[in-house]
């Protein structure tokens, strides 16, 4: 049965909207996590401890043929390299950034990412931006001031060091997403997306077991936490995002992924009891506004 247009749009949308809303609720569980006595490293290696075997499932079944096989023969080393790169490093300092600010903030440095493509697109790649691209990202940071401002007063100086960690994993995601263009296009997302988080779950691991984590430590509700984070907010989205991409443009799929810090926000609200305040809304605004810009700007120019 062959499906109509409008049909594959709306499939999409719906794959997409899925996507964000269980990759939003993440930093809402990690914080969780922390609760139950968890730390960065633990709450990594449980997370990919219960997604890696999907992966590496799906990987096996997607090679069942001859062309995917060669695909990875030809690309395989780049595309489990900038996995580990955008699915273990920014991964980590993203969830090392929980421990010090709040999941409304982290969500919103991390959603500055395009901010980052932007700039390392003009400074490597010599690629200029459209004409009004640094009013956008100027906004998109003054709207993350306001945030930070506000929550020095109440959580402390460790504000700094959070959102420095959530900008660092922001950034080197950014450098992820422009090195991984070329490799979705030549492998397709679902062959890139497990090489990249296999090998990122694989260093993962690996990294646990020279640390020595002792896994019967571990709280029954910080286990159970890890598995949620690791089927529904890693293995689930990321099969959804690669649907989604398959079924719209890229400036489709940015738009619905721009609700996602609004969903952080009411989860974060409502079951961490964190403050939203008038500081918080405005910054919120900025911010969404500054990507909803860049990206439209992108999409105008390409």
């Amino acid at each position: 049965m062959i499906q109509h247009p409008t049909q594959d749009i709306k499939a999409g949308v719906t794959f997409a909207l899925i996507a964000t809303v269980l990759f939003s609720i993440k930093p809402v569980l990690i914080k969780f996590s922390y609760q139950y006595g968890g730390d960065a490293l633990s709450i990594m290696a449980i997370r990919a401890a219960f997604s890696l075997p999907f992966y590496l499932v799906m990987l096996m079944w997607l090679c069942r043929d001859a062309q995917p096989r060669e695909q990875v023969k030809k690309h395989g080393w780049q595309a489990a390299c900038v996995g580990v790169l955008g699915y273990y490093i920014a991964s980590y300092l993203d969830i090392l950034s929980l421990e010090y600010i709040s999941a409304q903030l982290e969500r919103l440095v991390i959603f500055l990412f395009p901010t980052f493509v932007v700039l390392i697109s003009w400074i490597a790649l010599k690629q200029r931006p459209a004409k009004g691209t640094f009013v956008s990202v100027l906004f998109g940071y003054v709207g993350i001031a306001l945030i930070v401002a506000h929550d020095l007063s109440y959580l402390g100086n460790d504000v700094w060091l959070g959102s420095v960690l959530a900008a660092g994993s922001a950034f080197i995601f950014a450098v992820y997403l422009i090195l991984s263009k070329s490799l979705i296009s030549n492998m397709g997302s679902q062959l890139f997306t497990c090489l990249g988080m296999g090998s990122a779950g694989g260093m993962i691991l690996l990294q646990s077991q020279v640390s020595s984590l002792n896994v019967t430590a571990m709280s029954t509700e910080f286990i159970v936490l890890g598995i949620i984070i690791g089927v529904f907010c890693t293995v689930l989205p990321s099969f959804f995002v690669a649907a989604a991409m398959a079924r719209l443009t890229p400036s489709h799929l940015s738009l619905t992924s721009n609700v996602g810090p609004a969903i952080t926000a009411v989860f974060a609200v409502v079951l961490l009891d964190e403050n939203f305040t008038v500081f918080h809304a405005a910054g919120m605004g900025l911010v969404l506004w500054s990507v909803v810009q860049l990206n439209w700007r992108k999409t105008k120019s390409s």
